[in-house]
C-alpha cells in the first residue's frame, strides 16, 4: 500500500481537491489526513503548543506505521481558522513547510495553497500568487 500524508484545514470544502491531487503528485492510493482549523499557522508559530504537538504526534504516526511518502501542510483562501490575508497565510505555509522539514528530513515535504474556487496550487506553479503579491 502507498501513503502520503496531508495536514489540511478541517474546511470541508477543503478534503477533496487536496485528497485527489495528492494521490496523483505522490502517486499513492492512500491519503492520511490530519485536520485542524488553520493548520499552517499552528504549524508555523507553534501555537497553541498542544495542537502543535498533537499534528506532529499524527504525523509521526502516518510516517511509521504508513511508511507515508511525502507531506503536503495546506492553506486556503477564506479560512476561519487561519484569518490571516493572502500574504501572511504564505509565510505560514513557508515557516510550516520549513518545521516539517526539519522533523521529516528524509521526505519531501510541500506547500498547496486552495483558491477562492478550492483549487490547488503548489509554490512555483500557475496561480501560486496568495493575496495577489507578484
Amino acid at each position: 500500500m502507498s501513503f502520503c500524508t496531508a495536514i489540511n484545514c478541517m474546511d470541508g470544502r477543503a478534503q477533496e481537491p487536496v485528497l485527489g491531487y495528492l494521490k496523483k503528485r505522490f502517486g499513492v492510493r492512500y491519503v492520511d489526513t490530519i485536520t485542524e482549523p488553520g493548520p499552517n499557522r499552528i504549524l508555523a508559530t507553534g501555537e497553541p503548543p498542544d495542537r502543535a504537538a498533537s499534528i506532529l504526534e499524527r504525523c509521526d504516526l502516518s510516517v511509521r506505521k504508513h511508511g507515508s511518502r511525502g507531506i503536503a501542510v495546506v492553506g486556503h483562501h477564506d479560512c476561519a481558522g487561519n484569518p490571516a490575508d493572502g500574504v501572511a497565510q504564505a509565510e505560514h505555509l513557508r515557516q510550516a513547510v520549513a518545521r516539517l522539514r526539519r522533523h521529516y528530513p528524509d521526505l519531501e515535504v510541500i506547500a498547496l495553497w486552495l483558491d477562492e474556487s478550492f483549487r490547488v496550487h503548489e509554490p512555483g506553479g500557475e496561480r501560486w500568487n496568495p493575496g495577489g503579491v507578484p
